[in-house]
């Protein structure tokens, strides 16, 4: 009578407790931990409130035009190593031609830099990582002369995929940085 007892205790406590699920809130940052401290200072807030003015912006393959000063200009997007955030010497290349064509930008407008990343890892390593690729993306515009308080980076982690194929070539396109002008 006793093992009845027992088991039933233990089967009741098993369905009251069940699996605990992950839930991940949009537009939250995770507590940083020690390797993240360079992130500490970056404002998440209101992300899903910005809009980017759609009249400045056309889609291209690998980046956008916009209209600064009168004129059409392309801004590439920053592609990545596999699990890296720091710039080739070639994305470095890129990354102050763009600084040098968003120089001219109005002011109000804020250029927004969105990390992103390939679906290899968690949830949360791939926005840790979105973060700190546009982190990079954005100190590298501020030392070409862009105000910092003129860029807000964001992290869309995995989420934003501009190819889902489940190829190499496809992962190294959804590796990328990306700038939006929003007003």
């Amino acid at each position: 009578m006793k093992k009845l007892s027992i088991y039933t205790f233990l089967v009741a406590a098993v369905l009251f407790t069940g699996c605990s699920q992950k839930e991940v809130e949009v537009g939250t940052e995770p507590a940083p931990t020690n390797s993240e401290s360079a992130l500490n200072n970056i404002d998440n807030s209101n992300i899903q409130d910005e809009v980017v003015n759609d009249a400045m912006l056309e889609r291209a393959e690998n980046g956008y035009y916009y209209m600064i000063n009168g004129k059409k200009v392309f801004i590439e997007n920053i592609y990545f190593g596999f699990d890296k955030y720091n710039l080739s010497s070639n994305m470095k290349s890129v990354a102050r031609s763009n600084a040098s064509k968003l120089a001219g930008i109005q002011s109000g407008t804020t250029i927004k830099v969105e990390g992103n990343c390939d679906e290899w890892g968690t949830d949360e390593y791939n926005y840790a990582l979105g973060l700190k690729r546009a982190k990079v993306v954005k100190d590298s515009l501020v030392m070409d002369g862009i105000a910092a308080s003129a860029v807000s980076v964001v992290s869309f982690g995995e989420s934003n995929p501009t190819c889902t194929d489940k190829n190499a070539a496809c992962w190294q396109k959804n590796r990328r940085s990306e700038h939006k002008l929003v007003k």
